[in-house]
């Protein structure tokens, strides 16, 4: 295991970027596991060792539907509920709601708002440093695509992707 160089944890820079340290594994013997991690801090990395820049991954491991929030809706502090999900790579997208017999009440994705081709990414949760906790393009507020406000009741969210499918149970309480 001697001469060897092993890739350290990364250590969380500033404006998303991760530094990765290199650094020597020591001999195998006793106190080998305290020694299998970089040293902690801002110290200096030992003679010899390789350090890379690489951006923190935004593009989420899996496509996911989240679960809506607030969830029963409205409360008494939010007239409408958020819908998010993430994208693990480009895709066509559908986000719908339907009622519990399957029934189209509105679609948030495809629309004015939102394309239904979309990038790689996070969407529908905000981001950090906005006053508002949901991007107001995938807020719902009980409201079928006609405008009329649906009855109170059950209803679905579903995520469609080229290769994924998902829902979420959400419960309207009515205006």
């Amino acid at each position: 295991m001697s001469g060897r160089t092993r890739l350290g944890r990364g250590l969380r820079g500033t404006a998303g970027l991760v530094l990765l340290a290199g650094f020597a594994a020591p001999a195998p013997g006793p106190h080998a596991a305290a020694h299998a991690r970089p040293p902690a801090g801002n110290l200096p990395l030992p003679a010899g060792a390789r350090t890379a820049l690489r951006r923190q991954a935004a593009i989420p491991a899996v496509t996911l539907l989240y679960q809506n929030f607030p969830n029963p809706f409205p409360t008494t502090t939010a007239a409408e509920t958020c819908l998010s999900f993430d994208l693990h790579r480009p895709s066509r997208v559908s986000l719908t709601i339907h009622d519990i017999r399957g029934n189209l009440v509105r679609s948030i994705v495809p629309s004015p708002q939102v394309a239904a081709d979309l990038a790689a990414g996070r969407y529908g949760r905000s981001v950090p440093g906005d006053a508002a906790p949901c991007d107001p393009r995938f807020l719902w507020d009980g409201r079928a695509d006609d405008g009329r406000v649906v009855a109170p009741g059950a209803y679905l969210v579903r995520l469609r992707t080229e290769s994924h499918e998902s829902f979420r149970r959400m419960l309207f309480r009515g205006q």
